[in-house]
């Protein structure tokens, strides 16, 4: 019988996976089901990307380390599916005994959330990412009556929107865009960024469904 699971979150940066990176260069939220390792040090993704996806899917297609990339898109949303060839950090986490749940990619950073069972091995864990470097831990808890003790919203919300979003939803609030009545249009607020009234309201859209989501996790 398990004693004692707990939930553990890292975050991890400077990492040089063209998903990554390419979550740097274009306004995207991606959120990847945990992978599968090959025994070649392969890794194969499958993921779903939000936001500007277009920009986002070319700069994967032109990266040599991604082979067989398939892209299904619909509007500002691609599901994908590919080959990595070098090994991730998430295999080293998950071979010291990780179990990761959840993961979402913004702006450059992984956010990893999942268990492990036991603080032995919490402990395993912990020394594979202080041995990674670029691996910081945010977060532990433990797992009582199948949910977590701990339920503060800490940097949940704050990690999940991107650079663009944040900022787009600063400048609406500077400007009054939500007050009622309103104080700024969507195109007062969009010269003022210096991009597009759609390209605005997308990431407005985006910004507010990340914050819900994270508010009303759990809820009912």
């Amino acid at each position: 019988m398990i004693d004692e699971s707990l939930v553990v979150e890292f975050t991890v940066t400077g990492n040089d996976c063209p998903v990554v990176e390419a979550t740097a260069d274009n306004d995207v939220v991606v959120d990847e089901n945990p992978p599968a390792h090959r025994d070649d040090d392969r890794t194969l993704l499958h993921f779903h990307a939000e936001g500007e996806v277009d920009e986002f899917v070319d700069q994967l297609d032109e990266e040599d380390e991604i082979d067989y990339l398939q892209v299904t898109e619909g509007g500002s949303v691609a599901q994908c599916r590919c080959l990595l060839h070098d090994e991730c950090v998430l295999r080293v986490l998950t071979t010291a005994g990780f179990m990761p749940h959840e993961i979402r990619i913004v702006d450059g950073t992984e956010r990893f959330r999942g268990s492990v069972v036991g603080r032995d091995v919490l402990r395993d864990v912990i020394q594979t990412a202080q041995q990674l470097g670029n691996v910081k831990l945010e977060r532990v808890a433990e797992i009582t009556a199948g949910r977590a003790a701990d339920q503060e919203l800490d940097t949940t919300i704050e990690s999940s929107l991107t650079k663009q979003q944040r900022e787009a939803l600063v400048a609406a609030l500077d400007q009054g865009y939500f007050d009622v009545p309103r104080g700024a249009t969507a195109t007062d607020v969009a010269d003022q960024l210096g991009i597009s009234k759609s390209s605005f309201l997308g990431r407005i859209k985006r910004a507010q469904q990340t914050v819900f989501e994270q508010l009303l996790a759990g809820a009912g």
